[in-house]
């Protein structure tokens, strides 16, 4: 893949994870110590569960070699900003949805490594040429999550009222910018990802439903309100898909890898824009 695209991806990814920093603050994080059994349980339950359905569907489906590894790398990768778009769109707990979206991105340079390593080597093990760099990926993941995420904290505290007025166009710019890199990459990997389109886009709509689902009954289970239900029904599927490209395209170097990637963005559009969309009008006519 041409070398633009290697800078693009890390430099799209830190833009985000600054973005996710501007939405939390020291105080968020030790007020989500007075609603601990929320975080505790959805962020274990992401880490615990988003694997265990990535397990059924391949069982299922068993899957080419190249969509089991995006697969993996999507279900270990953290919450996603775009979860906080459409939690907003949907009028749910959007303060909840930040919280959990910079939890699980700070905790990932330490999960995201640990899973994916397992699960490559439980599901890839008869494919030699796949290696994970554990090292490489640590120090990618502390330059591309940890650091911007804290950084944009900084520059909240240091300039709340600046930081306010640039994070929506922050976010939007971000979110732009993956879409076009995820296009490009579907672009450049068309012949392969045409071939087994059928089963990338089966997995990726099943993977979403389930996680959906996950999240719900997650909520559900835990007694969480309705509109943290929804909250925990958005967060579940929504991954940080521009952690899954540094992963796949620069770390790995298999682009192929993305695809799942990027077919699951416009799968997961669909789906949560049909439910905001449910939702609205469910509303009006109420």
């Amino acid at each position: 893949m041409e070398p633009f695209v290697d800078t693009a991806i890390p430099i799209v990814t830190f833009l985000m994870m600054i973005a996710v920093g501007h939405g939390l603050t020291v105080s968020d994080l030790f007020r989500s110590v007075t609603d601990l059994r929320a975080v505790v349980t959805a962020t274990l339950g992401q880490l615990i569960l988003l694997p265990l359905i990535a397990t059924v569907l391949v069982l299922v489906f068993n899957p080419a070699p190249a969509i089991i590894a995006g697969l993996v790398l999507v279900a270990a990768c953290p919450g996603g900003t775009i979860s906080n778009f459409y939690t907003c769109l949907a009028k749910a707990n959007s303060a909840l949805s930040l919280t959990l979206t910079a939890i699980s991105c700070l905790l990932s340079f330490v999960t995201l490594p640990v899973l994916v390593a397992f699960g490559f080597r439980f599901w890839l093990d008869d494919q030699p040429d796949i290696e994970v760099p554990m090292t490489v990926l640590v120090f990618q993941l502390l330059l591309l999550v940890a650091l911007p995420t804290c950084l944009g904290m900084i520059l909240r505290r240091w300039r709340p009222a600046a930081t306010e007025r640039r994070d929506l166009a922050l976010r939007r710019v971000s979110l732009i910018s993956l879409v076009t890199l995820v296009v490009y990459i579907a672009y450049d990997q068309r012949a392969a990802m045409t071939s087994a389109l059928g089963q990338l886009t089966l997995v990726a709509v099943v993977f979403t439903l389930l996680a959906m689902a996950a999240g719900f009954s997650l909520a559900w289970v835990t007694g969480r309100s309705p509109v943290d239900r929804l909250t925990y029904l958005i967060e579940f599927p929504c991954r940080n898909l521009a952690l899954a490209l540094v992963v796949a395209v620069t770390v790995l170097d298999r682009p192929e890898f993305a695809a799942f990637a990027t077919v699951l963005l416009l799968i997961q559009a669909l789906f949560m824009l049909s439910v905001v969309a449910f939702l609205r009008r469910d509303h009006s006519s109420g």
